[in-house]
């Protein structure tokens, strides 16, 4: 019996350190896995597709309006069904691209992924715990996003700009946390 049981043990441990070998060879490191998650999401195989926008938008075409984009971006934000955590995350990587190439539109795309910041974290945050969600949610290495990680512009946007952003942001937030009190009174 003892026999068959250090045999079993011994079984055990080889097939660990075979699935070990294998995984290794088969793995891919974090940055690209986060980048084809975004793709996935974002395809142009997908009906709410954002991913004819964004190359436009890094070809730097001239005729896309701001219209368009926020079209575009609303037709994919209406159909995004997941909890409020992963939302924000989705809702502030799919909008990363687009507010840097069109700025003057951020304050427009940035509020959905501001309420579900404030979904998931309560009305009792600041523009301190927005950038704290993107560094820690989003842009921290071990972490994988649910919307994955946008191309070079987006990560830009989301590490320097919207830090940046403060002032104007601010009051953007400050407004989303009371439209969503009155909705709450509301009920």
């Amino acid at each position: 019996m003892a026999f068959y049981f250090s045999i079993s043990i011994l079984y055990l441990i080889m097939l660990g350190i075979v699935k070990k070998c294998f995984a290794k060879s088969n793995e891919i490191d974090f940055s690209t896995k986060k980048r084809l998650r975004f793709e996935s999401i974002h395809s142009d195989q997908r009906f709410n597709s954002l991913q004819n926008v964004y190359k436009r938008l890094i070809d730097k075409d001239q005729s896309l309006t701001d219209n368009e984009v926020l079209e575009q971006y609303s037709d994919f934000s209406k159909k995004i069904q997941t909890n409020t955590f992963a939302a924000a995350e989705l809702e502030l990587v799919s909008i990363s691209t687009l507010c840097y190439f069109r700025p003057q539109l951020t304050d427009i795309l940035i509020r959905r992924g501001l309420l579900a910041i404030v979904y998931s974290l309560g009305d009792n945050i600041d523009f301190d715990d927005i950038v704290n969600f993107v560094q820690h949610r989003i842009l921290a290495k071990d972490v994988e996003p649910y919307g994955g990680c946008p191309c070079e512009e987006g990560i830009k946007w989301l590490d320097e700009i919207l830090p940046e952003s403060r002032d104007s942001l601010e009051k953007t937030l400050i407004d989303v946390i009371k439209k969503n009190k009155e909705e709450l009174d509301a009920m």
